[in-house]
């Protein structure tokens, strides 16, 4: 194997590794972003093992405001129990009325149901999660055709970086 073929090889997986960790990369970024989004304020609460967004009235934030933060809006997180007017949540985020969110790792907290002033259950998308899912399937399409050189290869195309003919 000449040293030029050598060279071409290696720079072929170079740039096919580079663009797996790239896809890897850009599939963790699509699923932090999820497929999920919340439905409209409802009254009913949520039973448990819910994953919902508490939308926090007035009086909540003067309730909350030294747990969570003086100015929340919405408390996000999985319901673990609803007993003696207070709901326990394990939180995983929280906005404030600015839009500011705060990620939080799991922290129980015991919210008061008259600090609530609805409830938004979270729920799958089917919308978001066919777009990740083309969006996936388009980007592995387009990885194995530029690894294979299914689309071409733009030196082979020229005319001085074709092979060598004797």
């Amino acid at each position: 194997m000449a040293a030029s073929q050598a060279l071409h090889v290696r720079t072929r997986v170079d740039r096919l590794a580079q663009r797996s960790l790239s896809a890897l990369c850009a599939l963790a970024l699509a699923l932090q972003i999820g497929c999920f989004s919340y439905l409209p304020v409802q009254s009913t609460p949520p039973s448990p093992a819910q994953q919902v967004g508490i939308v926090i009235n007035d009086r909540g934030r003067v309730l909350l405001g030294d747990r969570v933060g003086p100015s929340v809006d919405r408390i996000d997180g999985k319901v673990i129990s609803r007993q003696g007017g207070t709901i326990v949540l394990d939180v995983y985020r929280v906005t404030d009325l600015r839009g500011n969110t705060a990620t939080w790792t799991g922290e129980r907290v015991a919210i008061p149901e008259e600090a609530v002033l609805g409830y938004r259950t979270r729920k799958l998308s089917k919308f978001k999660s066919v777009l990740l899912v083309g969006a996936i399937a388009l980007a592995i399409v387009f990885s194995l055709g530029q690894s294979l050189d299914l689309f071409g290869d733009e030196l082979a195309e020229r005319p001085d970086g074709g092979p060598q003919q004797s």
